[in-house]
């Protein structure tokens, strides 16, 4: 009778073993995925809005005298990934019968310009800022979004309304900022 008990016996310290380690292994990986260290809400809201007003003040000094043609830039931490921030801006004034902006081709070109002005700028202000973050790990990414205004559809057609400037952290220094245009 010792016999079936014994087989029994080893058939259950097996279970519990297995059990056993399991049990050990979540606890291992838990006391890692609870030690990460998640950025505070005061640094978070602190770069956010250092970001969101140098990406105001570049984009209203690439465009000029455009008060109402740039609509306040908007920053959100984004768990996982980093801090986004978006922005609509109108690169020229619509036509009015009231003021004379120019030719279609002299639209094309100032459309052109401070397009390539507004990219040019904030890839250096990717460049300079991401570094100096706190609020975001090293892997983490800085986006711009840029939504344009075509607000000469006649003259500019083939207008590309969204530029997305992105940069991890780590590479803010020495990669290129990669700047992807949506139409």
């Amino acid at each position: 009778m010792h016999r079936p008990f014994s087989c029994w016996r080893s058939a259950r310290n097996r279970g519990i073993d297995a059990m056993l380690r399991v049990v050990l292994c979540l606890l291992m990986i838990s006391g890692v995925t609870f030690g990460q260290v998640q950025p505070s809400d005061e640094k978070i809201k602190k770069d956010t809005t250092a970001f969101q007003i140098a990406v105001n003040d570049v984009l209203g000094i690439t465009v000029p005298g455009l008060g109402a043609g740039i609509s306040v830039a908007r920053a959100a931490y984004l768990d996982g990934y980093g801090i986004v921030v978006t922005a609509e801006v109108a690169l020229v004034p619509p036509r009015n019968p009231f003021s004379a902006i120019g030719t279609p081709e002299q639209i094309r070109t100032m459309v052109a310009q401070r397009r390539k002005d507004s990219v040019a700028k904030l890839t250096n202000l990717l460049k300079e800022k991401v570094p100096a973050l706190e609020s975001i790990g090293p892997t983490e990414s800085v986006a711009i979004i840029v939504n344009l205004l075509n607000t000469n559809p006649a003259d500019v057609p083939d207008f590309v309304p969204q530029i997305i400037l992105s940069v991890k952290k780590q590479n803010a220094a020495s990669a290129p900022i990669n700047v992807r245009e949506y139409k």
